[in-house]
């Protein structure tokens, strides 16, 4: 091997291990910014589908201040304890927060995801017992925002004000 072969696979070695050159690379996000005027169909997928949920989550709220029930207890034992006076109008309330926040996402402001993200979360927290409907619904429906909505509004950030 002569003395140029040798400086040849040096510098093809510095090229490769370069690390400038890699952390350039590799950070680059400018591909995830969307650059259309409109909506994609992802965007207006998780509108609608998180319209849907905390509109349940709105319907919860007004059967649970119709019937004075959140435990079913109706249905299931007559043991069970009495239902807070507070908590059905504490649901709808948050419930209309998230909404609210979702029509502030799909106008681009910045309010919006924190307030469904925030709504969301102390309708979870103050629920006074464990209950399928609520507790995991609501659950559910934070998890959704946060998994699915946030990685479609990520690209629009830019577009937020």
């Amino acid at each position: 091997m002569t003395n140029k072969e040798s400086q040849n696979q040096e510098i093809e070695r510095d090229d490769i291990f370069d690390r400038s050159n890699l952390i350039n690379q590799s950070r680059e996000s400018s591909h995830a910014i969307h650059e259309g005027e409109g909506k994609s169909f992802w965007f207006k997928l998780m509108f609608y589908f998180m319209l849907f949920v905390v509109g349940s989550l709105i319907y919860r709220g007004y059967i649970l201040y119709s019937t004075n029930d959140y435990l079913f207890r109706s249905f299931l034992n007559e043991d069970a304890p009495e239902m807070p006076q507070w908590y059905p109008i504490t649901t709808l309330v948050l419930s209309f927060l998230a909404l609210i926040g979702l029509f502030l996402t799909y106008a681009f402001k910045k309010l919006g995801p924190i307030l469904v993200v925030a709504a969301l979360f102390v309708s979870a927290t103050v629920q006074p017992e464990f209950m399928a409907d609520g507790t995991l619904y609501t659950l559910f429906a934070l998890f959704v925002f946060i998994g699915y909505g946030l990685a479609v509004i990520y690209p629009y950030w830019h577009k937020f004000k």
